[in-house]
């Protein structure tokens, strides 16, 4: 499982660790339940734009919807 804290983390810099997730556990070939704290700002926001681009399905974590929970395969 992968969990990661954005707090205090610039956008760009967010996502360029998020493409760096992806493409490490895609390279690999394995699947990896993720969760992404982001709180409730431009990070989640830009998440969900992302991750969706890479084809796959973010939610978010059941009673804290400032988590993002995907499946990356």
């Amino acid at each position: 499982m992968i969990s990661k804290d954005y707090h205090g983390i610039r956008v760009g810099d967010a996502l360029d660790d998020l493409n760096r997730i992806i493409g490490e556990v895609r390279l690999s070939r394995r699947t990896e339940y993720a969760e992404f704290i982001t709180g409730y700002g431009l990070i989640r926001e830009a998440f969900h734009v992302n991750l969706r681009a890479h084809g796959l399905t973010p939610t978010y974590k059941l009673g804290n919807e400032g988590v993002i929970v995907v499946t990356i395969e």
